[in-house]
């Protein structure tokens, strides 16, 4: 135990050593919760709109305050005809064009339906799609206005559906994007500082002269990795500060079992750390080996894109990836406060791979030694 001891101090004092590596671990983290924060999200804001205003009425023009008020669309232009406002989106000037048709105040006022029609640039679809949602949205409270929706008159009969959103009552997309890049962060630089301390040792010669001590194997891989697991919980706690304070988003779960639970995950991120160093030869190998796999491993998470959305095919693919079960651990931990009871089969298969990897890794490891 005590040699175990030396040698987590001798790691420490080479990570203090290196002012690079109290970079990675405290300042990195924290200037990418803030940027990747604030640039990552999936709300649609700052939709540039048009409006081609052919009925020039105070109707007309309750139509264009509906949009320009809201935060989701930059009101910027008004084309005198719908050929002309179709090249302004042909030079990428609009996104969306609202075209509003003759005689629509009299046909409101008449008791008629006026059609109106929006017109909208459909190269991101997933963008398109959202906007569609937003213009539906402001179609169904103008209707309500000028009473078109007569939910009041319903039959007796008919149930009037009241919705809530639960969880994340205001929709933000952040709330749900910053803990999983707490995620990301802990996965790329445990496994990337584990790589790169143990073949640092290699380069600088050091590693064979503590071969030829009386430490055994596997106080060796505790010395080694038993220093990035504070590195990991360090890490965490940068992110939940960072999240609170920057971003207003508080953990609604158990503190203690978000730590627990990425202990169990990091032996996933040390294992890819240890097995990539059985690969490399530098520290820049190292890097490139991790970032492979890493890369694979982010992608396949349901960070950026729902799972449910993938093909079959990928999805069972998925079910072999720790980050994977992780991401679904912290976000339901942090937006919902779930307790361990519930989520026992994420932790009993993160606790089976992270287990696998690890022995794996360090088994290569030891053989490579020998």
């Amino acid at each position: 135990m005590q040699r175990i001891l030396y040698l987590v101090q001798k790691e420490f004092r080479q990570i203090l050593r290196e002012k690079a590596f109290i970079g990675v671990i405290i300042v990195m983290p924290l200037i990418q919760i803030i940027l990747l924060g604030f640039a990552i999200t999936t709300d649609v804001t700052n939709i540039t709109l048009g409006f081609v205003d052919q009925d020039n009425s105070k109707s007309s023009r309750r139509v264009i305050d509906a949009f320009a008020v809201t935060e989701s669309f930059n009101y910027l232009y008004a084309p005198k005809s719908e050929n002309e406002a179709i090249q302004m989106m042909d030079d990428g000037l609009i996104k969306v064009i609202i075209i509003i048709p003759p005689n629509f105040e009299r046909q409101l006022k008449s008791g008629q339906k006026p059609q109106i029609q929006a017109l909208v640039d459909g190269v991101d679809g997933n963008s398109a799609g959202v906007v569609l949602a937003y213009i539906n949205q402001i179609s169904v409270k103008m209707q309500k206005e000028w009473g078109l929706l007569a939910i009041q008159k319903s039959p007796p009969h008919l149930t009037v559906i009241e919705t809530r959103m639960l969880y994340n009552a205001d929709l933000e997309s952040r709330n749900n994007i910053v803990p999983g890049i707490v995620a990301l962060l802990l996965t790329m630089i445990t496994a990337f500082l584990t790589g790169m301390s143990i073949v640092r040792e290699k380069e600088i010669g050091t590693l064979e002269q503590l071969m030829v001590t009386p430490i055994k194997g596997y106080e060796l891989i505790l010395g080694k990795t038993i220093p990035f697991v504070i590195v990991g919980l360090a890490l965490i706690s940068v992110g939940i500060l960072a999240a609170g304070f920057i971003f207003g988003i508080w953990m609604k779960g158990s503190l203690l079992l978000l730590y627990a639970l990425s202990l169990v995950y990091i032996l996933s991120t040390l294992g890819l750390g240890i097995f990539s160093s059985t690969l490399a030869k530098t520290q820049q190998q190292a890097m490139f080996i991790v970032w492979f796999f890493a890369i694979f491993a982010i992608l396949l998470s349901g960070f950026f894109i729902p799972i449910q959305n993938m093909p079959e095919s990928i999805q069972m693919i998925t079910y072999l990836n720790p980050l994977r079960y992780f991401m679904v651990i912290i976000r339901e931990i942090y937006l919902k406060g779930t307790p361990f009871i519930f989520l026992y089969k994420e932790v009993l298969a993160l606790a089976v791979f992270g287990l696998l990897t690890f022995v794996l890794a360090v088994t290569r490891f030891q053989k490579r030694l020998s």
